[in-house]
């Protein structure tokens, strides 16, 4: 664990772009419309800017993923499209980016018989070292959930001291797209200010894709007050094999556990998000849902980390880590404290 020095940059940048393309067809009793799309249709002559989108970092550690969606809808060859933000978990900074990059899109091959054109295009910004887990196919039977975040960031209260401030905070949606959610503050080490500001921020989100009488949806966000100039404890690396983690967390010597993982179709990562001894932590496995790996999940998430401070423990509080699971047998038994 260390403080990460203003001077230290970031290696690995990452701005996935995906296009799709909204097509319609048209059907008329038995007979259907095959006709090749227009060049404008297929897109085929869209211009765009060379340079992809790339992370704005601002900090060295700093490492906050974002995702938007975008519909675009193009209406003369020579402007860009009109944007519509079909779900948005990016920051304003991320966001602005996006914006100046689909502003100087152009489709000159549109003509009047092509009415508007429209297309649907999603951005991801990474700027972790954390290898994402894979697909989880039971994520695809799950409701759509398409969060709207507002355009500009949190305007952070003065603050004095050096003392950083996290609030988790829950927003659950019960309405149609234009509903507010239901917030509600979970912890909280900030001031009164600051949980007025994230309960403010959490009303304006909405879930354009909800329909009346849909399932309730809820998710859970954390924001982080860091008065200016203060400098945070980080970890020096984001993955760990599983023994080199163990040895990080409290009482590693008098851990207890027998685990087979040649039996939780091994080897497979875990995320394990530090929220404790305030929250419970958070530990996700790579891969479809395994009942084989119940149990040593719960006690992974038990796991405490051994920090040097109450300080280090607030400042890395809701960070992630990569955990190697690999295959073989963890047992581990108590051991005799050194003299």
């Amino acid at each position: 664990m260390n403080h990460p020095s203003k001077k230290q940059g970031f290696e690995r940048i990452v701005a996935v772009l995906g296009l799709a393309v909204a097509l319609g067809t048209c059907a008329h009793a038995q007979t259907q419309d095959v006709s090749p799309p227009s060049p404008a249709h297929a897109l085929s002559c869209l211009q765009r800017p060379e340079r992809a989108p790339q992370y704005p970092s601002k900090h060295s550690y700093d490492n906050t993923p974002g995702f938007m969606r975008l519909q675009l809808q193009f209406a003369k060859p020579d402007e860009g499209p009109t944007v519509r933000v079909l779900s948005n978990t990016a920051r304003e900074d991320m966001q602005d980016v996006v914006m100046r990059y689909v502003e100087r899109y152009r489709l000159p091959c549109l003509t009047p018989t092509d009415g508007i054109v429209s297309a649907v295009q999603e951005f991801s910004f990474s700027n972790s070292d954390l290898a994402p887990l894979p697909y989880d196919e039971e994520g695809a039977r799950r409701p759509a959930f398409c969060i709207v975040m507002p355009r500009k960031d949190v305007e952070p209260p003065s603050m004095l001291g050096n003392s950083v401030s996290h609030i988790v905070a829950t927003a659950a949606f019960s309405g149609d797209g234009e509903s507010p959610p239901e917030v509600k503050i979970i912890h909280s080490s900030g001031t009164g200010a600051m949980e007025a500001l994230v309960r403010e921020r959490l009303a304006e989100y909405r879930m354009p894709c909800r329909h009346a009488g849909d399932a309730p949806q809820a998710m859970r966000q954390q924001f982080t007050f860091v008065p200016a100039g203060v400098r945070r404890y980080v970890l020096k690396r984001q993955a760990f094999g599983l023994a080199e983690f163990l040895g990080m967390t409290t009482d590693a010597r008098q851990l207890q556990a027998d685990f087979d993982f040649n039996t939780m179709n091994c080897p497979f990562k875990l995320h394990y998000s530090i929220y404790g001894p305030a929250l419970p932590n958070e530990v996700r496995a790579s891969g479809k849902k395994d009942p084989n790996r119940v149990a040593f999940l719960h006690w992974m998430k038990a796991r405490q980390l051994a920090f040097a401070s109450d300080r280090q423990a607030n400042d890395m509080f809701g960070q992630t880590v990569q955990i190697d699971v690999p295959c073989g047998r963890l047992n581990l038994q108590p051991q005799p404290s050194p003299n």
